[in-house]
């Protein structure tokens, strides 16, 4: 006997293998089910690829006449980068659909669903939700907030400390720590830091200690436009370097001879703590950079806290006390306790010795869930 639930939690795990492949689009898995067995499985392998129920169908051994269909998110009905889903489940002969959250995205919203009753498809809307409304938190932010989604990788001491006073911090955590963060950008659109990270570590913010075929967007936010042609990120990563300054204007040599190497600049005006962090996810966001890894260092984690852009936080603690040395969250200052960062949800685990904190600051998952029980709700009052 088939439980629903369990095989909707086996599509939101087939979701998960196309993270950091979708681009702006949301990530999303789907099973077809038949004869009391799932026979084909699928998910949205990459932006501009068919969507997980096209792949599930498509790779069905058997015939998918009479058979159900599990996807994690709602089939769109509109045309995009690909036909509409709903087309391609109506003329399959899909008897049930079982989805897992509503599309957020207005164009859709409900919409799919309606296309499938319509044709005389059974659909049932709601089955292992909250997992499946956490796999699209990213989309679902830029669909109500028009920015992209922000993590926070931070590697400190257990004294708050991501450096020592002279600068030094190779390494504070652990070789499996690191590793585990450069997982974090091989899923990432881009890796963000500001110029005192590029000026004292020089570093690639490539994928390195995994194996990955995919290279994230390397942004640094360089107010007075100090990055130049004999650092690393410029030398082996101009076509992938997305370089934000209000220092020198576009006519100045050292703006063509970065733009002439490949490095794109963006003009971009100073904000209440560094650049605006309003036109930086704008402009982001036009780039389909949906999810932005931000690494440091501390003024940058601090403004991103300060102006409330980030959504989640990775903090790998090391049982190491640096003492004197740079805070991880520069700038931040508050006159009480009712007046600091809270997080509305955290986990951890350790790796080795190292602690990592993976804390939420925002919640998207509410309005997904919101939707879906509002869509539910109207059709079983259309029964």
């Amino acid at each position: 006997m088939i439980n629903p639930h369990k095989v909707m939690e086996e599509a939101a795990q087939l979701a998960l293998l196309g993270k950091g492949d979708n681009k702006t689009n949301p990530i999303v898995g789907a099973c077809v089910v038949k004869g009391s067995k799932i026979v084909s499985r699928g998910y949205h392998t990459g932006f501009g690829n068919p969507h997980a129920e096209v792949e599930a169908i498509d790779n069905s051994p058997v015939n998918v006449q009479g058979a159900d269909l599990y996807v994690t998110l709602e089939p769109c009905s509109h045309f995009g980068k690909t036909p509409p889903c709903t087309k391609k489940i109506i003329e399959s002969g899909i008897k049930r659909v079982f989805v897992g959250v509503v599309d957020p995205n207005p164009v859709n919203a409900g919409n799919g669903i309606n296309e499938l009753l319509k044709n005389g498809i059974e659909v049932y809307i709601g089955f292992a939700e909250k997992i499946c409304a956490s796999l699209i938190e990213d989309f679902a932010k830029t669909i109500y907030k028009k920015e992209p989604y922000y993590t926070l990788k931070v590697a400190q001491s257990i004294d708050g400390k991501i450096a020592l006073e002279n600068g030094h911090s190779k390494w504070i955590t652990n070789k499996s720590s690191r590793t585990y963060a450069h997982y974090l950008r091989s899923i990432s659109d881009a890796v963000l830091v500001g110029t005192d990270t590029v000026l004292k570590d020089d570093p690639e913010l490539n994928v390195r200690l995994i194996k990955s075929y995919r290279e994230p967007f390397k942004v640094v936010l360089d107010t007075d436009l100090r990055i130049s042609p004999e650092f690393k990120l410029v030398k082996n990563f101009a076509e992938y370097l997305i370089v934000f300054t209000s220092g020198e204007n576009e006519d100045s040599d050292k703006w063509k001879m970065l733009k002439d190497i490949g490095v794109t600049l963006i003009p971009c005006k100073r904000g209440d703590f560094g650049l605006d962090l309003d036109f930086v996810s704008k402009e982001l966001l036009k780039m389909n950079i949906m999810n932005v890894l931000v690494e440091g260092g501390s003024r940058i984690f601090g403004s991103f806290l300060k102006m409330k852009k980030v959504d989640k936080l990775n903090i790998f603690i090391a049982p190491k006390i640096l003492g004197d040395g740079v805070a991880s969250f520069g700038g931040i200052k508050f006159n009480s306790i009712d007046e600091c960062i809270k997080f509305y949800d955290y986990e951890y685990k350790f790796i080795e010795k190292d602690l990592l904190i993976s804390a939420s600051l925002t919640d998207y998952k509410k309005y997904v869930l919101e939707l879906t029980e509002k869509v539910r709700n109207r059709c079983l009052q259309g029964l």
